[in-house]
């Protein structure tokens, strides 16, 4: 985030966007740091092999499937328990805690891939997000010129993550 602006009673943030290239490690988590190109400050971050971010992936889709189904199953239990005459109340707690599971799964998951800051609390205004395509699309282009971002890693090179569909 570069700065931030105040209109009348609307708040807009303005952002810069650096987009870096960067060969997953083979397996487990690799370590390093990036300079900003507005502000030249080095940002940690954790960068997991293309496996482990899969069955990431796949974890929040299980919760999600499991507190949705869940939460139907509460929902069903709920309307039965009230045609037969009795309040509900009993359901109330897991029905909310399911509900607010598939909302956390369903926040969380399109943002896990396998690439997180060092530091999630100090980072300042930095962020490590997937690229949204759609958005970068919808948006008029940014009169900033690309940089070539600088890394540097915490460990020696183990060699790109082998191509999956290689025969």
């Amino acid at each position: 985030m570069t700065h931030t602006e105040h209109r009348g009673s609307v708040t807009y943030h303005h952002y810069r966007i650096q987009t870096a290239w960067v060969d997953r490690p083979a397996e487990g988590v690799r370590t390093g740091s990036l300079r900003c190109a507005t502000c030249g400050d080095m940002v940690g971050f954790r960068l997991q092999s293309r496996a482990r971010a899969k069955t990431r992936q796949r974890l929040w889709l299980a919760a999600a499937l499991v507190s949705a189904s869940s939460l139907v199953a509460l929902i069903v239990l709920t309307a039965r328990i009230i045609s037969d005459g009795g309040t509900g109340t009993q359901t109330l707690v897991p029905t909310a805690l399911s509900a607010l599971a598939l909302l956390m799964s369903v926040v969380v998951l399109p943002g896990v891939d396998g690439v997180t800051s060092a530091r999630p609390r100090n980072s300042g205004p930095h962020a490590f997000t997937p690229l949204k395509p759609r958005v970068a699309w919808s948006k008029p282009p940014a009169a900033d010129w690309p940089v070539r971002a600088e890394i540097v890693f915490s460990d020696a090179d183990p060699g790109p993550d082998p191509d999956p569909l290689a025969p």
